[in-house]
C-alpha cells in the first residue's frame, strides 16, 4: 500500500469557515486528524487500528469521522476477514494544509500532518528550516503553481503574508497558503513538489515514526 512517494507533493486547499471551526474548536478532532496523517503515512489503516492508536473508544472515533469529518478522510480499501468486513481508510488529501481567511485578512490553517491549527501567524511547518533550506526549496518549487503571478498579485499576496507576520524570505509553505488565500473565491487548489529526503520537517516526521514503532 503506497503512501507519501519521496519525491512528495504538499497541497493546499480552501476549506470553509464552518468546517475550518468544527477542527480548531475541538481538540479531539485535531487530534484524530494529526494521528490519521500520521499513522498513514505509508499506507491506510483500519479505523480500530486508529482508535487504538488515540486510545479512544471505536463508537467515538466513528462517530467523530462520520459526523463532524467526513470531508477529510476516505475508504482506500475493503477487506474481509474471519467473517467481518474491514475498511482501511486514509486522509482524503494526503499532506495538504487547508487554509480559511477570517476577518481583518487573517489566514487560518489546518495542517494535520504538522499538527498545527490555528492561525498563521502562530506559525507552520517550515519555520525550523534554516534560510539555505529555504532557499534551496524555493529554487526547486519557482516553476509550480504558486509563483504563477503577475507583478500585481505578487504584491498582493506579499501584502497577506506580512498581515499575517510572515517573516521574508517567504517559505514555499507561505507561498501555497497565500496562493490558496488570495484564489479562495475561484476555488483552485495549489501543490508543490518536494523531495522528502531533502525535506527537514519530513524527516523529522519520519523519525517520530521511527521512535514509535
Amino acid at each position: 500500500m503506497g503512501g507519501l512517494a519521496s519525491g512528495c507533493s504538499i497541497q493546499g486547499r480552501y476549506i470553509e469557515p464552518g468546517d475550518c471551526l468544527k477542527v480548531l474548536d475541538h481538540p479531539l478532532r485535531k487530534k484524530i486528524l494529526y494521528s490519521l496523517a500520521l499513522e498513514t503515512l505509508d499506507g491506510p489503516i483500519t479505523k480500530k487500528e486508529l482508535a487504538e492508536a488515540l486510545g479512544i473508544s471505536y463508537t467515538e472515533l466513528i462517530y467523530q469521522l462520520n459526523k463532524q469529518l467526513k470531508g477529510f478522510w476516505e475508504v482506500k480499501e475493503e477487506q474481509k476477514k474471519r467473517g467481518a468486513h474491514e475498511e482501511f481508510i486514509a486522509p482524503q488529501a494526503p499532506n495538504t494544509i487547508y487554509v480559511m481567511l477570517g476577518g481583518g485578512a487573517a489566514i487560518y490553517l489546518i495542517d494535520p500532518l504538522a499538527n498545527i491549527f490555528g492561525r498563521m501567524s502562530e506559525g507552520t511547518r517550515c519555520d525550523e528550516c534554516s534560510r539555505e533550506q529555504i532557499a534551496k526549496c524555493l529554487q526547486r518549487t519557482k516553476t509550480d503553481k504558486c509563483f504563477d503571478f503577475t507583478p500585481e498579485e505578487i504584491k498582493k499576496q506579499e501584502k497577506l503574508l506580512e498581515a499575517n507576520r510572515r517573516p521574508y524570505p517567504f517559505t514555499p509553505i507561505d507561498r501555497i497558503i497565500g496562493c490558496i488565500a488570495l484564489r479562495s473565491l475561484t476555488g483552485e487548489g495549489c501543490a508543490i513538489k518536494v523531495c522528502e529526503t531533502e525535506c527537514n520537517f519530513m524527516k523529522k516526521v519520519r523519525a517520530k515514526i521511527r521512535r514509535k514503532s
